[in-house]
């Protein structure tokens, strides 16, 4: 009879609990975040293109990744690739640096890049991931000076919050190839069920200084955003090589395996093992020579989400205790509920790969300028136009089999992004560029998969000219991917006789 083991009901139980405790407490404790940038005060914030370290690291690629002992939630087709569970986790610590023509200001923040589970299931055919990411965020704090004929006044701008995402997803091989030299080719198509949610909110202030008696005004709005959407992908996966060029490589690295180990040959036969036996350990070496190619696609369709706006504008003067007294209200707007629509999301990309070497590309492109916010009194004070990004990422792992010492298993990635971002502030467009740095480290026992992941990211956003800000940011990324022992597998199915 096939039953489930305690300890895999136990984990199943714990994981779930933990996904439920831990996901929404990004959405609740943005509001108590810093002042991060002063451009997440336009559209819907600051995009955040990947959650996770690992892609991260690598330009922030994933379209066309997919990894054994390694969720990529960027693309849902890479979930049957899975061999393992996998529990992944991650934060992010920005520092950020802004010049203007005349200003220059600091800011720092730390944020939950989300929380993921990926179960595969179907003997490698089918893979479920299911976990809470962020979208977007929303951090700000402005302060400027002016003038007016009552004399002088303050304008005071924040905001904070931001979008989020619960998935559920499903991926499964739709064909395969198998034959004796390579891996065949390999066809995956799979889809996100997310739900979009969360909530932007922001504040306008304007006071004189105390005791001229004018009237203070404070402006506090409120934008929910929720509803489900889909996300899907495919990937293509083939040998580079044909048959007859693979088997020539096989061939000569086997004749040079036994050359250059002739005298450890020699040392197996003196201790009375089969040298036969020895050359399959070392075989699998030969098949890392063989190179790899990887195709993807991922869109996020089109959708109509759910949004109700409030905005309340009150006056108000400061007591002596320094306190705000409300004298009256203004302006009201409650309970205007209508619609968001988002627009298509596409990208492309390929990798060419072998155990060893990853080198991947990848475009990614949405016409944000298709956003209608169809929702009565909310004020869309921005011009946003089509987003892409350009992405290339690199990997390297010296053990190419996942075995070996320590350092041999030690992941290192590296990548390079350029973002035209949907925002156009002061006339001019907005652009990004990125490149990063990073590693894994495995934990301990060579049975295990787990690793803890590290990297960090420089870049710059922005002019500093024409009333425009540059922004000059450096983010250090830590993350930690939980994977159980090669030897026992999280909710498999056991068998009891």
């Amino acid at each position: 009879m096939k039953v489930y083991t305690p300890y895999s009901c136990i984990r199943a139980i714990s994981v779930l609990c933990l996904l439920w405790a831990i996901g929404p407490h990004r959405a609740q404790a943005q509001g108590q975040q810093g002042s991060g940038t002063p451009y997440s005060a336009y559209g819907f914030g600051t995009l955040i293109n990947s959650p996770q370290v690992e892609q991260a690291m690598m330009g922030g690629t994933g379209v066309a990744l997919s990894d054994p002992f390694a969720l990529n939630i960027a693309n849902p087709a890479s979930y049957p690739a899975l061999a393992l569970t996998d529990l992944q986790t991650s934060v992010a610590i920005r520092f950020l640096r802004f010049d203007s023509d005349d200003r220059t200001a600091k800011g720092n923040r730390m944020d939950l890049l989300g929380l993921a589970l990926a179960i595969p299931f179907g003997q490698g055919r089918w893979g479920m991931a299911l976990g809470i990411t962020p979208v977007s965020d929303v951090g700000y704090r402005i302060t400027d000076q002016g003038q007016v004929s009552e004399g002088a006044v303050t304008y005071e701008y924040s905001g904070n919050g931001g979008l989020n995402r619960g998935f559920i997803g499903l991926g499964r091989t739709l064909w395969q190839s198998n034959d004796t030299l390579g891996k065949g080719t390999k066809v995956s198509f799979g889809a996100n069920f997310d739900y979009l949610f969360g909530s932007i909110e922001e504040a306008r202030k304007a006071y004189y200084p105390r005791g001229t008696g004018y009237y203070n005004t404070n402006v506090v709005s409120e934008l929910n955003v929720y509803d489900p959407m889909v996300g899907i992908g495919l990937q293509w996966t083939s040998d580079l090589l044909s048959k007859a060029r693979m088997q020539q490589r096989r061939d000569a690295r086997r004749k040079h395996l036994a050359a250059v180990d002739e005298r450890k040959e020699q040392e197996w036969l003196d201790q009375g093992k089969d040298p036969g036996k020895r050359n399959a350990v070392r075989m699998p070496k030969a098949e890392a020579e063989a190179w790899r190619f990887r195709f993807g696609f991922t869109a996020d369709l089109p959708t109509n989400l759910r949004a109700d706006y409030d905005l309340t504008a009150t006056n108000f003067v400061y007591t002596n205790a320094g306190a705000e007294a409300t004298v009256d209200t203004a302006y009201i707007v409650g309970g205007s509920v209508g619609e968001v629509h988002l627009p298509l999301q596409a990208g492309i990309g390929f990798t060419v790969f072998n155990s060893r070497w990853t080198m991947t590309a990848e475009y990614r492109v949405r016409d944000w300028s298709q956003l209608r916010v169809n929702v009565e009194g909310y004020d869309q004070r921005s011009t946003l136009r089509t987003s892409s990004t350009t992405a290339v990422g690199f990997s390297f792992r010296p053990a190419g089999d996942g075995n070996g010492s320590f350092g041999e298993r030690i992941i290192y990635r590296a990548g390079l992004r350029y973002t035209d971002d949907y925002l156009v502030v002061a006339g001019a467009p907005l652009s990004e560029f990125g490149m990063s740095l990073g590693f894994s480290l495995p934990v301990m026992m060579n049975t295990i998969r787990s690793r803890i992941n590290f990297g960090t990211e420089l870049g710059e956003r922005g002019t500093g000219t024409g009333g425009s800000v540059r922004e000059r940011f450096a983010a250090v990324f830590i993350g930690i991917s939980i994977t159980p022992d090669l030897r026992e597998q999280w909710f498999k199915k056991r068998r009891i006789e």
